[in-house]
């Protein structure tokens, strides 16, 4: 009795102090009073399909399932060192919102994580971060690069599977302050595989220019022995966006070549048009992307539609609703479908809503 007694008061006592400590201020447990705590959840219902699959016998050809789009949470914060000088750091996990499937482990992924200094002479980090050839195209990206409906299923993506819409880990940025509407970013990601003969490394660059009315923005990405050794992939893109009340129209070119070979090169173009537009609590967005033939290959492009209306009911929470349509040419399998075959025509259909925090 004693002893069940003695173990009951220390539970108490547990159950006590631990709600004596989350009880407490943020800054209190952070010891900084620049410390914030963040996180977002995108979840969505939807239903996809695919005209063709590689293997009929065992492969659906339409699925409805729940999608936790990157769903994350995260801590930043920073430190007055004094003379306009702040330490920054900033720690994002990905987490599955909707599903076991990583053996019963709710993280899916490290995000944009870092540690750097910010003062008078920009910002300088180092961590694994969005490449700012992939940040530069956010101006005019619909879904937050997350879901089946995005165009970075189309755009930043060659023929023969390189993707340029990443993040890259062991990576060191800087980027200038903004100086009357003008912005560079610079990121250059170590190989910490290095061999005798390959060395990975990755170097992008962004530079943008926005006002009231217009957003111009290039980026340009080499990454080195990706394909061939001693050889380089590289991407270049050109974004614009004429921005109107309540909305904006933006366009992108891309220009992409993948070292296919010590003496060869496949090219390929990819463009894409968005739309968006602000009603009140409601807004509107369209976007029409192509790609190109690669290596100039026929019947290697293909295109995508995705519509999107959203309810915003706060600052925080929104209802959205979209839909997608990515046609493959014969001899193309771009596209959201696992299994899908070359040539396949893929729908999505989603009811979804984000809740920021």
């Amino acid at each position: 009795m004693i002893r069940n007694e003695l173990k009951t008061q220390k539970k108490k006592l547990i159950i006590v102090a631990l709600t004596a400590v989350f009880a407490l201020p943020v800054p209190a447990l952070a010891d900084n009073a620049n410390f914030t705590f963040y996180g977002k959840v995108n979840v969505d219902v939807e239903s996809v399909k695919s005209d063709k699959v590689a293997t009929p016998a065992t492969t659906a050809t339409s699925m409805n399932r729940l999608q936790s789009n990157a769903s994350r949470f995260g801590f930043k914060g920073s430190e007055d060192l004094g003379d306009g000088l702040h330490a920054i750091y900033q720690f994002e996990a990905q987490i599955d919102s909707v599903n076991d499937k990583n053996a019963k482990v709710p993280f899916n992924g490290i995000r944009n994580s870092h540690i750097g200094l910010k003062g008078s002479f920009g910002t300088v980090f180092a961590g694994n971060w969005d490449t700012p050839y992939k940040l530069v195209h956010n101006k005019i990206e619909l879904f937050d690069n997350t879901t089946v409906f995005s165009a970075i299923q189309l755009v930043g993506v060659t023929g023969n599977g390189k993707n340029f819409n990443t993040r890259q880990n062991n990576a060191i940025q800087y980027w200038t302050p903004n100086i009357n509407g003008l912005t560079v970013q610079g990121s250059y990601a170590l190989d910490s595989a290095k061999t005798a003969t390959v060395n990975k490394t990755a170097l992008s660059l962004s530079g943008a220019y926005e006002n009231d009315m217009l957003y111009a923005g290039l980026g340009y990405e080499s990454r080195a022995d990706q394909t061939t050794t001693t050889k380089s992939d590289s991407a270049m893109r050109l974004l614009g966006a004429f921005k109107f009340p309540n909305g904006q129209v933006g366009v992108m070119m891309e220009n992409m070549t993948i070292a296919n070979g010590v003496a060869t090169t496949a090219k390929q173009r990819n463009m894409e048009l968005a739309v968006t537009y602000k009603m009140g609590s409601s807004n509107l967005g369209a976007f029409l992307a192509k790609n190109g033939t690669y290596n100039d290959v026929a019947n290697t492009g293909a295109k995508q539609l995705s519509l999107r209306y959203g309810y915003n009911f706060s600052k925080r929470s929104e209802l959205y609703a979209a839909y997608t349509s990515l046609s493959n040419d014969s001899a193309a399998n771009y596209g959201f479908y696992t299994g899908s075959a070359a040539g396949s025509k893929q729908t999505g259909l989603g009811l979804g809503m984000i809740h920021s925090f």
